[in-house]
């Protein structure tokens, strides 16, 4: 039996389609990128994210609701990503959405739709709006998940046009928030939802806190340890060095840690102390170029002789209070620190590994202004009291 059926006539021209060379490689690139993250049942919701340090998330899924028995089933989601590294544009480090055959849930941004969007860090407010189509009349869950989000003072709220609604998000933990839509057209708008970042100035706290600052002789070297809370748009540290500890001079700058912790540790090793004393103290350089500064420390080297424990600087102001060890015994400490009805304001131990090492003391309270006693149990058990000055 002879066919006449012709897949394709040779003779038939078809037209020739140019498409520039750099668009075919954003769509390539976007496409296959956007499958790997689109969201679909056999993820679970679960996107990939980049390896960044210093990355933080938002995953949000969209989610069928039955509420007879409150059951779900995943329908779409998107994904957006905070790094420095990262544009307010949408680049190629971003993924465009495709378009599924149900509910589509993307991120609007600049007349681009995305399933995965890359943004700076927030820093004082930012807004991810949202695109939201192909809905049906039928009852819905948004789940949204954080990840190092949590930045102090900063609030989030998913706002729904609809309603005329704010409802606060976690950024913690995992938010749920269920919301319909019904037979009225603006229920279905796809502009319905956005989130909105801000951050209540007023209640923050200060843009970081030392809480810590020692330093120890290594060999000829001096060991640099520090500790911070609220580190808040904090750009860099620099370390300074002085021999007089009035003139002090730059010796290196020490890149922040990545993610958004409440306390962090840094250290720092100058290589070429002097002989004799060496007083360091830590700057931070804010986003906007403001600066402040720690306590000052001093650590001498090069000299023997008798033990010495000494308060500096002396009077002492706020709650912290410098230890300057020369000469002392390494091993374990303890010292209460007595006011002038005889009452223990603070009592505390810690250990030092170093004969020739800074230690700070950070009481729970603002001292008041007065006259005390530091006493310090040795590790081999004597005893050795100093007074130290508190001045407002």
């Amino acid at each position: 039996m002879k066919s006449n059926f012709t897949l394709c006539n040779p003779s038939v021209q078809l037209p020739k389609i140019k498409i520039p060379l750099l668009t075919l490689l954003v769509f390539t690139l976007s496409f296959f990128y956007s499958i790997s993250v689109n969201a679909n049942d056999s993820n679970n919701g679960h996107y990939g994210s980049s390896s960044l340090s210093g990355t933080e998330s938002l995953r949000t899924n969209l989610y069928l609701l039955n509420t007879s028995n409150n059951s779900t089933i995943l329908a779409d989601g998107v994904y957006t990503e905070y790094n420095d590294l990262y544009h307010d544009s949408v680049m190629l480090e971003d993924a465009y959405k495709f378009t599924n055959i149900n509910e589509n849930l993307g991120l609007s941004r600049y007349g681009s739709t995305l399933a995965v969007e890359r943004r700076p860090l927030i820093v004082n407010s930012d807004t991810l709006y949202f695109r939201l189509w192909k809905t049906t009349q039928r009852f819905y869950q948004f789940e949204f998940v954080p990840t190092n989000l949590a930045h102090p003072g900063m609030d989030a709220v998913l706002q729904d046009s609809y309603l005329g609604t704010s409802q606060p998000l976690s950024l913690t933990g995992t938010t749920k928030v269920n919301f319909s839509v019904n037979a009225n057209a603006a229920s279905a708008s796809p502009n319905r939802f956005r989130i909105i970042y801000s951050t209540n100035v007023s209640s923050s706290p200060l843009p970081v806190t030392f809480t810590a600052l020692s330093g120890s002789q290594i060999s000829n070297k001096i060991l640099i340890n520090y500790k911070v809370e609220n580190e808040i748009n904090i750009k860099t540290y620099e370390v300074e060095h002085s021999v007089n500890g009035q003139s002090f001079t730059k010796l290196a700058d020490v890149a922040i840690n990545a993610g958004r912790d409440v306390a962090k540790s840094y250290s720092y090793v100058d290589e070429t102390p002097g002989s004799g004393n060496n007083f360091y103290r830590i700057v931070s350089i804010d986003k906007d170029g403001s600066k402040k500064y720690s306590q000052i420390i001093k650590v001498t080297i090069g000299k023997t002789g008798k033990g010495v424990i000494t308060i500096y600087p002396n009077p002492v102001k706020g709650n912290m209070i410098n230890l300057q060890f020369t000469n002392e015994l390494t091993g374990d400490y303890q010292v209460r620190l007595i006011n002038s009805n005889g009452q223990a304001v603070y009592a505390g131990k810690f250990t030092i590994n170093s004969s020739n090492i800074s230690q700070t003391l950070l009481t729970n309270q603002q001292l008041q202004t007065g006259i005390y006693q530091l006493e310090i149990i040795k590790p081999n058990n004597s005893v050795e009291v100093k007074r130290a000055i508190v001045q407002q």
